[in-house]
């Protein structure tokens, strides 16, 4: 089973984001981990991840944004990703609004694979035809494929 398999499931996935600002999207990408039992406190998970969020920008370019917690709430990788066809303001270091949001959460013990899911997701979403597929999925099931079907 491969990496996106077993910290990225549907029910973690949002096509049709409704939100305009980078802290309504960790939200609304929060609440969704808020029933997933890999996290321990959703409360303290959205203010570490929004915490984090207002350190720096996590709008990393080409209307991509990964915010991400790193602690101890947390019993396992997830990944929650969410789409936005109008785009969100994420303050992205290129200016662009953000259409891809990838919410990582690790656990604190696991730095060396928090590092490498933040370049993998980094890779991943660096290249024009997946982010475009992305922006154009209709459901879950379509962004779950992408990310399994570009695999590097």
């Amino acid at each position: 089973m491969d990496k996106w398999d077993r910290i990225l499931r549907p029910k973690n996935i949002l096509v049709g984001m409704k939100a305009r600002r980078s802290i309504e999207a960790i939200r609304e990408l929060a609440d969704l981990l808020d029933e997933d039992d890999g996290v321990f406190d959703p409360k303290r998970f959205l203010a570490d991840v929004i915490q984090r969020e207002q350190q720096g920008s996590t709008g990393v370019g080409k209307g991509v944004a990964v915010p991400h917690a790193h602690e101890d709430s947390i019993a396992r990788q997830l990944l929650a990703v969410g789409i936005s066809r109008e785009g969100i303001d994420f303050a992205a270091i290129d200016g662009a609004p953000v259409h891809i949001v990838a919410m990582l959460a690790t656990p604190r013990k696991h730095q060396k694979q928090h590092m490498e899911l933040l370049a993998g997701i980094s890779r991943l979403l660096q290249q024009d035809d997946v982010r475009r597929a992305l922006v154009e999925a209709r459901d879950a099931a379509e962004v779950l494929a992408i990310f399994n079907g570009c695999r590097r």
